[in-house]
């Protein structure tokens, strides 16, 4: 160890040397209990009460709009595999669209522009590496 924490450790050790450990009085625990069952317990919302029932009847609602789409009570004719692939095939033009316009304007930056971005992901990745991984600590043992 350093002198300096050695040091810090034998300030402390003083200090506690000096002093006891007060004792609470007998009716503590029963007082503290009391205390704590006075507190009202928090109000859960409805939507955390009945979650299954929320996402059973959205579950339901998804599986009748995807076999009954609501275009062929307006008059038009889509049967549940048109009305799927139409919106794939519509979802997918979208997505590449964006992609190339997104990717367009990444190719017309400068050598120097690609820094930002590039830094923003690093940070990005760095940030997410430390939420995810545990510490270790070795613990020794004197």
């Amino acid at each position: 160890m350093v002198t300096k924490e050695l040091q810090n450790d034998e300030a402390i050790r003083r200090i506690l040397s000096r002093t006891k450990p007060e004792m609470p009085s007998d009716d503590f625990t029963s007082r503290l209990m009391e205390r704590i069952e006075a507190v009202p317990e928090p109000a859960k919302g409805w939507m955390i009460r009945y979650q299954w029932m929320v996402l059973l009847s959205s579950f339901a609602i998804a599986i009748f709009l995807l076999f009954f789409p609501i275009w062929t009570w307006f008059g038009f004719e889509f049967t549940p595999g048109q009305f799927l692939l139409y919106y794939a095939a519509e979802g997918f033009r979208l997505l590449s669209v964006w992609l190339g316009e997104a990717l367009s304007h990444l190719g017309g930056m400068g050598k120097m522009m690609y820094l930002l971005p590039v830094s923003v992901a690093i940070l990005l990745l760095v940030a997410l590496d430390q939420s995810v991984k545990r510490p270790v600590h070795k613990t020794t043992q004197a």
